[in-house]
């Protein structure tokens, strides 16, 4: 199956709109601090040729979900709801929802969730 960037982007953002927590979702790194707590879909690595003569590619993106500034307690507990590993308000369950993000993918699973600090526009923001 060929890998469309842009097609992964949109599936990933059409399931993540069905989290109801999340204010806003984006298929695109914005420019400026995102209302919170919203999802960003990543840049996309692929690995070509991963089997036979183009019989397989892989591509690989981050999806950054930001709740709130560092100093929020009330993050945390956003936080706890979109990482938990199934229901409604997970991201994981979320993503996989379907299996092929809309067709954009023969398979799809999502394995990790790391913390990070991101910076946006001039504030430290907690997300994962």
């Amino acid at each position: 199956m060929t890998i469309s960037i842009s097609a992964l982007r949109a599936g990933a953002q059409t399931n993540l709109d069905t989290i109801s927590a999340l204010r806003t979702v984006y298929d695109y790194i914005p420019d400026t601090a995102p209302a919170t707590p919203s999802a960003i879909v990543g840049n996309v690595s692929i690995d070509w040729d991963d089997a036979n003569s183009r019989g397989l590619d892989a591509a690989t993106f981050s999806v950054y979900v930001v709740v709130s500034r560092m100093s929020e307690r009330s993050g945390q507990d956003t936080l706890d709801a979109l990482l938990a590993g199934s229901g409604a308000g997970s991201v994981k369950t979320a993503l996989e929802t379907g299996g092929t993000l809309n067709g954009s993918c023969s398979t799809m699973r999502v394995t990790r969730a790391t913390p990070i600090s991101i910076s946006m526009g001039g504030v430290e923001v907690f997300a994962y």
